[in-house]
């Protein structure tokens, strides 16, 4: 029997949040040089970090635990509704999501292995190509992270932290707002199609305008 839903913050929560994000940006700035290995523990880390102390959770142990993995998880079943109610967009189930991780894994690894060694440490991508590549990358694993949900709540902001420690690996800004999410209509379809076809194209096409608008980078 799955534990208790997560449900919104309060406004407390919020400006507790946004505190914790501000916190994790300047750890992921910090520490983009060292280009450690893209792991789903990291992303359990950050996911523990940006709620810790967050009256809106409902039991600790949904925190950095990914659904199915623990009793309160077990059948934790998440998805997208509209404004009447109707689900239009379903995650992996609980029971697949430990092998949809596995598979993340192993993907963004081999993906930023072929980066590495196209931009070195402490470079920026050279010319469009580069630069798309590093956008198409940043949109499908975060676009990836939406679709599986893996957690009980707070998988977007995760997706996004995801989104900006690609962006600084590879001399980008963290160009991608954690909390509150960016604004527009165009984030939110993209993040749906994300979810219900796998399709992150419309996605890289938002972060290239998010990077274009990011301060310090016209």
């Amino acid at each position: 029997m799955p534990g208790p839903p997560w449900g919104e913050d309060s406004s407390a929560d919020e400006i507790l949040v946004a505190a914790h994000v501000v916190t994790l940006l300047r750890e992921l700035v910090g520490r983009a040089p060292e280009r450690l290995g893209p792991t789903v523990g990291m992303a359990h880390t950050w996911h523990r970090a940006i709620y810790r102390g967050v009256g809106s959770v409902p039991l600790e142990s949904y925190l950095g635990a990914p659904r199915g993995s623990t009793p309160e998880l077990d059948g934790y079943e998440v998805g997208l509704l509209d404004h009447r109610g109707r689900l239009t967009a379903q995650a992996v189930p609980a029971a697949d999501v430990r092998s949809a991780l596995s598979g993340f894994q192993r993907s963004v690894t081999a993906a930023v292995a072929v980066l590495d060694d196209v931009i070195p440490v402490g470079a920026r991508p050279r010319g469009g190509d580069e630069l798309m590549a590093v956008l198409r990358l940043a949109a499908e694993v975060h676009g990836e992270w939406v679709r599986i949900h893996p957690y009980a709540n707070g998988n977007g902001r995760v997706a996004r932290v995801w989104a900006n420690w690609l962006a600084l690996r590879y001399g980008l800004p963290p160009f991608v707002r954690i909390k509150p999410r960016p604004d527009g209509l165009y984030y939110a379809q993209a993040a749906h199609r994300s979810m219900r076809l796998g399709d992150h194209a419309l996605t890289a096409q938002v972060f290239l305008d998010l990077l274009r608008a990011a301060p310090g980078t016209r």
